[in-house]
């Protein structure tokens, strides 16, 4: 093999980078390996993106997951080829089931190296089988195939951010030959202004159907002209927090603001504490709504989750809005499905509610809600206070007059995650 064929190789490697930059990526996860050397190389050598070194490939995977969380954005995860991309499996699925964009990259052996003992070669074609939105293997790099490479750069980042199904994980597995250090020669010609190769323009955020069929789901049937005593529920992926809230405000409806959704401030329809209020069943019984719409998915709580599937059993109207149509109904008791996204779909729809001059519901609703919420915040903070030990709830109460407000907290138990530490936080920070 010439050495111009490595030159080739990182020609390649950085043409894919310079479209991801161009599509937004600012940052990558590098494993350091042999096989993954040319893109390794190319990442580093690129000023528009931050390169953070893990010598763990599970550690790397997580780590991106947790800055793609934070950011929005598509994180490169970069490994060597063998069980290190194997590794990465966990974090795949993770992304997959939060909706998270990844762009894993698993350097592979050459076809050549296959199925003749060579060491670290495992077959890593779809690997991570229906976890990603989208895998590709363009093959050791050819100059014949260059037209194609800023395509393959570009569409990962568009299927990572943007498929049908919603966010998620995108699997290249590159393969390459040795020598593996070259000199990236002049990359393929982009598109004018650094657009990326390819610019998808997405469906309606919030289709009028959906508006519609939402406006005549919370609005009284009488002749009152007023919302129905109706709940909010955002989890993960609810939208906008001003949107929802802003929603919350004309309809006169609680939120129940699962930690991950954002929601969670000091307004007065936000409810951080449903966790445990959810468990006084004459409390739930005299707040009791007539129609659910859950905004995102699933609380982390299996109280709430628990609480919203008796409702839906009951007869309580419910909707989700979901702008894939992937379901997040576990319980099935969802009447509605309104395919939208929920920030644009809330903003939607408190427009026309506002037009069309519809009274929010009677306050001793939100109000029964809020009065519940504060009381269990005062409770739950009375019990941490009064903790001489340590445990989960204390530690969440304790954290945010701990830790600074630039600080990135990773929380791996669900329990914290339903606890009251945003609900404090924001408070604290206010």
């Amino acid at each position: 093999m010439s050495v111009a064929t490595a030159d080739v190789q990182a020609t390649f490697c950085a043409t894919l980078v310079d479209e991801w930059v161009r599509a937004g990526v600012v940052h990558a996860v590098v494993c350091p390996g042999s096989r993954s050397t040319p893109l390794a190389l190319a990442l580093a050598a690129d000023p528009g993106i931050t390169v953070h070194v893990r010598l763990d490939e599970r550690s790397a995977g997580f780590t991106a997951l947790g800055i793609a969380m934070a950011t929005g954005m598509p994180v490169v995860v970069c490994v060597t080829s063998g069980t290190a991309a194997a590794e990465l499996h966990a974090a795949v699925v993770e992304a997959h089931h939060g909706g998270v964009p990844l762009l894993v990259c698993t350097a592979d052996r050459p076809p050549e190296l296959h199925g003749v003992g060579a060491p670290q070669t495992i077959d890593q074609v779809r690997l991570y089988g229906p976890a990603v939105r989208w895998f590709a293997a363009p093959g050791v790099a050819d100059p014949a195939t260059s037209a194609t490479w800023r395509s393959v750069g570009a569409r990962s980042v568009v299927d990572a951010c943007a498929h049908p199904t919603g966010p998620g994980p995108v699997h290249l597995d590159l393969a390459f030959r040795e020598p593996l250090v070259g000199a990236a020669g002049v990359l393929p010609e982009g598109r004018p202004l650094r657009r990326p190769w390819h610019d998808v323009v997405g469906a309606v955020q919030a289709p009028e159907a959906a508006v519609v069929r939402g406006a005549d789901l919370v609005a009284t049937t009488t002749g009152e002209h007023s919302a129905r005593r109706g709940l909010l529920v955002a989890g993960a992926g609810a939208g906008d927090p001003a949107d929802v809230v802003e929603l919350a405000d004309v309809l006169g409806w609680p939120v129940l603001a699962d930690p991950r959704s954002r929601c969670r401030s000091l307004h007065r329809c936000v409810v951080a504490t449903a966790d445990a209020l959810l468990r006084d069943g004459e409390l739930t019984a005299r707040i009791r709504p007539d129609v659910v719409v859950r905004l995102g998915r699933p609380w982390a709580s299996k109280v709430v989750n628990g609480y919203l599937d008796e409702l839906a059993a009951g007869g309580v109207d419910t909707a989700v809005v979901d702008p894939h149509a992937t379901w997040n109904d576990p319980g099935r008791g969802a009447g509605t499905i309104l395919v939208a996204e929920p920030g644009a779909w809330c903003r939607a729809l408190a427009s026309r509610l506002q037009a069309v001059g519809l009274a929010p519901c009677a306050a001793d609703h939100v109000d029964g809600w809020g009065s519940a919420d504060a009381a269990a915040a005062r409770a739950l903070d009375a019990w941490c206070a009064g903790r001489s030990e340590l445990c989960e709830p204390s530690l969440a109460w304790l954290l945010p007059g701990i830790v600074a407000a630039d600080t990135t907290l990773v929380v791996g138990s669900s329990m914290p995650v339903v606890s009251a530490i945003s609900r404090r936080m924001a408070s604290m920070r206010s």
